[in-house]
């Protein structure tokens, strides 16, 4: 909090943003500040609230914060949005969204592997993958969904799922598909697609992920990372930061 000796009254007041006025005779002292004596914490507060759309994603946030100089308050106006099963955190990357998947049916399982949100201008999310099937898709109805992809209009309600199983030896195997078995024989309306490949997962065709395999379902591109790769979601998406994006598949409405 500034002080400063009133050019009107002569007594020595505090003066507070955004009035800058004495606080004995309410004289404007504005003019005699310097500009940096206002908290930058409200600079950016306002910035944010000048930049946003009336009903903000956490996207919008985050695409507005990472360019501001607060990394706290960037990282407050994200957190401010999050739900009950998020959580964010700081890595040497960036921040991240930890998404904990809520199915019953994977209570007590051991993580089999991650997928990272990796797409230009969002902010990176990892969801947890288990044994069994995952289901991606978008979460705006009564259906269950697994990997839930939110702030996309081009992702279906039920898109694709990845299917873990183990062999003989208990080793993990993912099975990418988007066969429609899950939409009564329909696959999802803009497809799904693999590395930056513009032909989209056929119907009849399921793929066998590798560490490091692109997804993209609508607009959204999501990596994946198998545990012998990677030993918790932290590790799984400080790895997938540290590389390049890939060709985004353009998706005509």
């Amino acid at each position: 909090m500034a002080k400063v000796q009133c050019y009107n009254c002569k007594k020595v007041t505090p003066v507070v943003a955004p009035g800058y006025r004495c606080k004995f005779c309410n004289y404007p002292l504005n003019k005699y500040l310097e500009q940096d004596e206002e908290p930058q914490e409200e600079i950016i507060i306002e910035k944010i609230k000048q930049e946003l759309p009336e009903k903000p994603s956490i996207h919008d946030l985050y695409r507005v914060d990472q360019g501001k100089q607060n990394v706290v308050q960037a990282d407050q106006a994200v957190i401010n949005q999050l739900k009950p099963d998020e959580k964010l955190k700081r890595t040497s990357t960036g921040s991240v969204i930890l998404k904990k998947n809520k199915n019953p049916e994977k209570d007590g399982k051991i993580v089999a592997g991650w997928l990272v949100v990796h797409t230009e201008n969002k902010l990176s999310i990892t969801y947890e993958l288990f044994e069994g099937e995952n289901i991606i898709g978008r979460p705006d109805g009564p259906h269950h969904v697994d990997i839930r992809i939110e702030d996309d209009e081009y992702v279906s309600r039920i898109h694709a799922k990845i299917t873990i199983d183990k062999d003989f030896l208990h080793r993990f195997h993912y099975k990418l598909s988007d066969d429609g078995s899950l939409r009564n024989g329909n696959p999802s309306t803009n497809g799904t697609y693999i590395n930056g490949i513009s032909e989209r997962l056929s119907k009849n065709k399921t793929v066998f992920l590798r560490d490091g395999d692109t997804i993209q379902v609508g607009t959204t591109k999501l990596v994946f990372k198998n545990t012998d790769e990677a030993d918790d979601d932290i590790s799984a998406v400080s790895s997938v930061n540290n590389t390049d994006y890939t060709e985004t598949i353009s998706i005509r409405g």
